[in-house]
């Protein structure tokens, strides 16, 4: 475990432990978001992008302020995004019918076509998880289902 001047150390070992998980399993998150970002850059996107175009369901129109909700962005920022991908004809902005001031946006056959290329891409390459091996991986997968359980 790393150790800090002028910090506090964990007061047992259990504690100890926890902070070394803790700080392995940060570093190994920030692998995989390196990963994810690679593979979006490959496609001139930005991870952020590529996060709306997995929210958007081909057909339906969203509004921008839901999407920047469930996605836990800044409004201004999705909209930034948002014209990005409506230049790429990934996306259209679109008027609500009943709300002509509400902004929804709409999942293009380009936006499928690159959300689907991002997909595969992702799929065909292990990444920073390629040293495991089959049984390491169901049990990190054990681990992890565990741990995404609420708290008793």
């Amino acid at each position: 475990m790393a150790t800090y001047p002028r910090m506090p150390v964990p007061a047992d070992d259990h504690l100890a432990l926890l902070v070394d998980v803790d700080l392995r399993l940060l570093a190994v998150a920030e692998r995989l978001r390196q990963h994810w970002s690679a593979h979006a850059a490959a496609l001139g996107l930005t991870a952020a992008q590529v996060k709306i175009l997995f929210r958007l369901t081909p057909g339906e129109a969203i509004p921008m302020r839901k999407l920047a909700q469930q996605l836990d962005y800044d409004a201004s920022n999705l909209t930034t995004l948002a014209e990005r991908l409506a230049q790429r004809g990934a996306v259209e902005r679109r008027a609500d019918p009943a709300d002509r001031r509400v902004k929804a946006l709409v999942l293009t056959p380009e936006g499928e076509r690159l959300r689907d290329q991002f997909w595969h891409n992702l799929v065909t390459d292990a990444g920073p998880l390629r040293p495991l091996g089959h049984g390491d991986l169901l049990t990190l997968n054990g681990l992890l289902a565990k741990l995404g359980q609420p708290a008793e």
